[in-house]
């Protein structure tokens, strides 16, 4: 069902891409596309404008595998419904990288209530936390973590705020000390946990 879209009954569109999906699958999984199929305005085409078209072939993928891979890249022109044909894994992308994609799918799925795929990304971004990291793309991560999450929302906040305080080295960098200054609650959210951690001296 996923690499032919036979029997789908719904439209996902996104970036001049059509997915032609299976509302059964779709819709048990996202309270978002569940509200939009039924009652008096049951929609038959999605469109999603606003979003990144890469992101959102991620989101289908996972609605189907319960998986998803950050490194995925198409490399064809045309989009035959679901077909996965076409896209590459390169096992050697910056973790870097995959943490900045794992926020913004994190956001994503807060965004079409799809709760399963924010668990697993809020894993996979605590596993790519746990590498080696560059100090501007965990920034980058950090700001996006900021800007597309509510103060109540803390899965990814805490992973932020716990890498960067294990790497209290970085506040050497004016950089960094410049994202904390812009970033009123990560300084709180800083505080707080050297607090409730005693790493106050």
């Amino acid at each position: 069902l996923h690499s032919s879209g036979e029997y789908s009954d719904l439209v996902i569109s996104c970036g001049g891409r059509e997915y032609h999906v299976h509302r059964v699958i779709v819709c048990t999984q996202s309270e978002f596309f569940s509200a939009a199929c039924r009652g008096s305005f049951k929609a038959r085409k999605i469109d999603l404008p606003d979003d990144d078209p890469r992101l959102v072939h991620i989101m289908v993928h996972y609605l189907y595998h319960f998986d998803y891979d950050v490194q995925l890249q198409h490399e064809r022109s045309g989009f035959d419904g679901l077909e996965m044909d076409g896209y590459e894994t390169n096992v050697n992308e910056p973790a870097a990288d995959a943490l900045l994609t794992h926020a913004k799918i994190y956001a994503l799925a807060e965004k079409y209530l799809i709760r399963g795929l924010k668990a697993l990304a809020l894993r996979q971004f605590k596993a790519a936390a746990t590498v080696s990291l560059d100090i501007d793309d965990f920034l980058g991560a950090a700001l996006v973590v900021y800007e597309s999450t509510i103060e109540d929302d803390r899965g990814l906040r805490d992973v932020v705020v716990e890498t960067l305080c294990k790497h209290s080295e970085w506040l050497d960098e004016e950089k960094v000390r410049d994202v904390v200054k812009e970033l009123g609650a990560l300084t709180y959210d800083m505080v707080i946990h050297m607090r409730q951690n005693l790493i106050f001296y």
